[in-house]
């Protein structure tokens, strides 16, 4: 299971883990590393259409982002300051960065939002530990408008659904560094393998490096008529007649056309205008219990509000991030003692139910950090709970997206069986890596992937495949990559508010957030550094 987002680790950093990249470095960041090591440095320039006399002739590619968001991206390509306009041989892009067009052409200097060249050099550098950093953002205009919606996630996975390949879970979302690894176990709720051979994508779709040390199924038979469903301890359970509420009531109304079924269709609202931690309350009804142990089954995921203040929080920390990462994992107990922040004031989902005497009781909390896909779990309910159910959720208004809210009975815990993938292919390539063709699959592990990078995992499933619930079970870290932008906003006494004095912090940053908030959806998605599948 996921968790709250560590504040104490803002910026990642390992050892080497490529065996033909000894050492990266893009766009004036380093990766770490024990000595001297060669590196690859990515000089990565934004210029204004103003500036077109100013681009970087040396640059083999000219990636031109349009203002109604296309993106050209042209070869042998040249400027005419006199005719306002930029010609070259390529191809035109859309929205989704899937090709439109390939050809020669002339773009009109008034239509251009963003220039950007892109020089690769080596060098070398002998260093014990350096900040990976990324000098300007570049690759979408979008991250541009707004840096701290810029698209950032964990390894995600995409599997068939029945329709298409879509995404279904994202690994270990708060593990930002090797101090944090951690293990995590999403169900694959909705899919639907075709056969006894599943395949499962997993992607790097933001400027990141995962590091992937598993990446197994969890398979445990499914009940007729039921569910398998996990705990927010990691306990499996079978489970039966699943029943929807009666009603369900948040500040706005009755939400219940929104999480009666796991859809797509969310329930979430807008965060605190004077306080990020100020919560809220949905009730929920059930017209009978369907047995004696009951469960509350959840859907749910966050907002951006944590990945807002994860990016903030990197950005007031600037240059000294790396430094107190390294203390944190050489234990200072100055940096620990700065560990926690706002993570632990937003909270997650806790839940309550009425007793028989009137009294409410939290039956528990579910945490799943991460806006990128929605996990199920369920919330054993106290034993003495019989009858009508009257159930509560209590959580930081803003910060959650809930899809699905149910009942179910619980008949037993299972135990599932574990399935190592059959075989690792690699289907693309990142630019920044220079391996090419397919790992071994007997030596793939820990895999590591850069932006960019698609891995398929095939796994063997038992013949009756379809009669079982299915979770992904992964563990790893990844490692942010900073921002030119963020590094401008350096600011040391923000950031020492934030770990020292964490409630202080979310009321401070409440009116910067809600400046943003109604963009933030839509930039987040838009800004992915690379298009990987269609869901």
């Amino acid at each position: 299971m996921g968790h709250n987002r560590t504040w104490e680790s803002m910026v990642g950093f390992g050892q080497r883990h490529r065996k033909k990249l000894t050492c990266l470095t893009l766009a004036g960041a380093l990766l770490w590393s024990n000595g001297a090591c060669t590196y690859t440095r990515l000089y990565r320039q934004l210029r204004a259409s103003s500036e077109v006399g100013h681009l970087d002739k040396s640059s083999p590619f000219l990636k031109i982002h349009m203002l109604d968001g296309r993106v050209y991206v042209l070869s042998q390509w040249k400027e005419s300051v006199k005719d306002r306009q930029v010609s070259g041989t390529g191809e035109l892009l859309d929205l989704n960065r899937d090709l439109i067009k390939k050809g020669e052409f002339i773009v009109p200097l008034d239509e251009v939002a963003i220039f950007e060249t892109n020089v690769i050099k080596g060098s070398s550098v002998t260093t014990e530990l350096s900040v990976l950093t990324i000098a300007s953002l570049g690759f979408t205009v979008y991250c541009i408008t707004n840096p701290k919606a810029c698209f950032g996630s964990c390894p995600t996975f995409y599997t068939w659904n029945g329709d298409s390949m879509a995404l279904q879970a994202e690994g270990f979302s708060a593990s930002v560094a090797p101090l944090l690894e951690a293990r995590d176990v999403d169900a694959l709720y909705q899919a639907k393998p075709s056969s006894s051979v599943m395949e499962i994508l997993v992607t790097n779709e933001a400027l990141e490096t995962h590091v992937i040390r598993y990446a197994n199924l969890l398979a445990v038979p499914r009940p007729e008529n039921g569910r398998v469903f996990i705990t927010p301890a990691g306990e499996f359970w079978r489970a039966s007649a699943i029943v929807e509420p009666a009603s369900c009531l948040g500040p706005e109304g009755s939400i219940l056309d929104k999480v009666r079924f796991l859809d797509g269709v969310e329930r979430s609202s807008l965060a605190g205008a004077e306080d990020l931690a100020a919560k809220e309350t949905l009730d929920l009804a059930f017209q009978a219990a369907p047995g004696q142990a009951l469960g509350l089954v959840l859907g749910f995921r966050q907002t951006l509000l944590t990945t807002y203040l994860f990016y903030q929080g990197l950005a007031y920390l600037g240059d000294t991030a790396g430094y107190w990462l390294a203390q944190l994992e050489r234990g200072d107990k100055k940096a620990r003692a700065m560990s926690g922040g706002p993570g632990q004031y937003l909270g997650g989902i806790d839940i309550w139910v009425k007793g028989g005497d009137g009294d409410w009781v939290q039956a528990g909390t579910v945490r799943e950090t991460g806006p990128i896909a929605t996990n199920v779990q369920v919330v054993p309910l106290p034993e003495t709970i019989s009858g009508q159910i009257e159930a509560r959720l209590r959580m930081t208004k803003g910060l959650w997206r809930l899809d699905y809210l149910g009942l179910a009975r619980l008949e037993k815990k299972v135990e599932p069986v574990p399935i190592s993938p059959a075989m690792v292919v690699r289907q693309t390539a990142s630019e920044f890596s220079s391996e090419s063709g397919q790992p071994d699959p007997s030596s793939v592990w820990p895999l590591v992937t850069l932006p960019g990078d698609v891995y398929s995992l095939k796994y063997e499933l038992p013949s009756d495949f379809s009669g079982y619930e299915l979770f992904l079970d992964t563990q790893g870290y990844y490692l942010e990559w900073m921002r030119q932008s963020w590094l401008d906003e350096k600011d040391l006494g923000k950031a020492r508010l934030m770990f020292a004095e964490p409630t202080k912090f979310l009321r401070k940053m409440a009116p910067q957030f809600k400046k943003v908030e109604p963009q933030m959806e839509d930039i987040f998605w838009r800004s992915r550094y690379a298009k990987i599948i269609s869901n």
